[in-house]
This record gives structure tokens, C-alpha cells and sequence, in this order.
């Protein structure tokens, strides 16, 4: 068995397989993987795999605390919303599984997240990750979305917004 090789770097690559890796596990598990917070323990065990130097919940200039922090002086930040599932009951069908929110991939959602990403001062790699578990969004919609509310915070840095679903994959930037 040869050495293992930490990656010092995280990349929109990295991130789409991320998403790719959620989406997977979320259909073998769909009882089990439904929100974010069933999904975050995963997601430090795979970063944890890559960058030995990852922080979760960690604290921030700004007020609050971003999901991941990968890397030393220069970090790249990782912020994750999941769209559940949609399960309903075919004798209730108005009635839904806890968990579910209708559109929370919006940026008007993810409002506080973007803003977090985009105030704080160290790093000069932030992502957003948007893993669909029901692939309903229009991608061209959901981009102009986010350019709209990235434009209404003044002098923000870039986030790279990447949005994954079983069959779609899109990533956009989004500045202020």
C-alpha cells in the first residue's frame, strides 16, 4: 500500500464530486439523507479525506461561522444547501416528510450564506455547493438568481456557485 497524498487544495472539480458523492448516497440511504444535517457528517468525513487541515463550523470575521475551512492562512471556504426530497404520502398528498422546504436552492434562501462567503476578508476560495435531490431547478434561472443577489452586496468577494443534481451540473460565479 503506497503513502497516502493529501490534496492542499479544493477546486470546482472537487466540488462537483462532492455533490456527485451526496446525490449517490442519498439514493442508496433516501430515508437517511434527506437535509443538510444529515448530510454533514458525511461531508467532514470525504473533506477530511482531501484536506487534513479542515475546520467545520468555523468562526469568521463577520458575525456567525461558515460550514467548512479548508487550508491554512489563504482557506478556501465551503458553504452546502440541500433541495430533500419531496416524499408524500399517496393518501395524503398535501401532507410532507419533515425536512422538506420548496425551493430552498433560491438565492433569496441562501441569502445569509452567500453574504458570508462573500464578507469575509480571508481566502480567496469561497463555494457554495446546491446538491438537488429532485433535479426541478432551471439552471438559468437559478444563475440569474444569484448574480442578483450577489449584486445587492456591495464590495463582496467571488463565490463559486455549483449546483449538482443526478443529471444536471452547473457552476457560475457570483461577485458583488
Amino acid at each position: 500500500m503506497g503513502k497516502v497524498v493529501y490534496s492542499k487544495t479544493f477546486t470546482k472539480d472537487d466540488a462537483m464530486d462532492l455533490g456527485a458523492a451526496l446525490i449517490a448516497t442519498a439514493d442508496l440511504y433516501p430515508l437517511t439523507f434527506v437535509t443538510e444535517r444529515d448530510f454533514f457528517p458525511l461531508v467532514v468525513k470525504y473533506l477530511r479525506g482531501r484536506v487534513p487541515t479542515l475546520r467545520a463550523e468555523a468562526r469568521i470575521t463577520a458575525k456567525g461561522r461558515i460550514a467548512f475551512r479548508l487550508g491554512g492562512n489563504n482557506p478556501t471556504w465551503l458553504e452546502l444547501a440541500v433541495q430533500a426530497r419531496a416524499y408524500a404520502d399517496k393518501n395524503h398528498p398535501k401532507l410532507k416528510m419533515p425536512g422538506y422546504q420548496r425551493n430552498s436552492l433560491l438565492a433569496s434562501q441562501n441569502r445569509a450564506e452567500l453574504r458570508k462567503l462573500m464578507t469575509e476578508p480571508k481566502g480567496k476560495t469561497r463555494f457554495l455547493l446546491l446538491v438537488d435531490l429532485n433535479g426541478q431547478y432551471d439552471l438559468s434561472g437559478l444563475e440569474a438568481d444569484y448574480r442578483d443577489e450577489a449584486n445587492k452586496n456591495i464590495g463582496g468577494k467571488t463565490v463559486r456557485i455549483v449546483y449538482t443534481s443526478r443529471r444536471r451540473t452547473l457552476n457560475f460565479c457570483a461577485s458583488g
